[in-house]
């Protein structure tokens, strides 16, 4: 069942409505992301943190009003506005920390796969090709 949560007003004052009704599963995803965090890059949520914080000036020259609506959220869920910001730029700071550990490893990324049948064997209908998103 899908939680409904209505919101108006102003970037902070639809965060902080957005982050009481949410609260509950606010507080979870950081806690669910603070363990994935841990398990797929070795980060500490500390570690995590900083590196979302580096996010933060792109997306004020953006739009400041994205950070207000995150500090709303933060406000009304009770957390910190950072634990916020790190589960919204979640995927940009995995990334890095798996794109560095590839590299280390000098194997290349493990994320999507895709694969083509070419037209020397096509099946039944034509050629074919596909992708996943297959990060977790």
């Amino acid at each position: 069942m899908y939680p409904h949560v209505r919101v108006e007003g102003g970037p902070r004052e639809r965060g902080r409505q957005y982050g009481e009704q949410a609260r509950e599963r606010v507080r979870l995803s950081i806690d669910a992301y603070r363990e994935v965090f841990a398990e797929y890059a070795g980060w500490d949520w500390e570690r995590v943190r900083d590196e979302a914080r580096g996010f933060e000036s792109a997306i004020a020259r953006y739009g400041e009003r994205y950070l207000e609506e995150l500090r709303g959220i933060a406000d009304g869920a009770a957390v910190d506005a950072l634990d916020v910001l790190s589960i919204n730029v979640r995927t940009e700071v995995m990334f890095a920390a798996k794109a560095r550990e590839a590299e280390a490893a000098a194997g290349g990324p493990h994320e999507c796969s895709s694969f083509a049948a070419l037209p020397e064997a096509p099946p039944p209908g034509g050629p074919l090709v596909g992708q996943n998103g297959g990060w977790l």
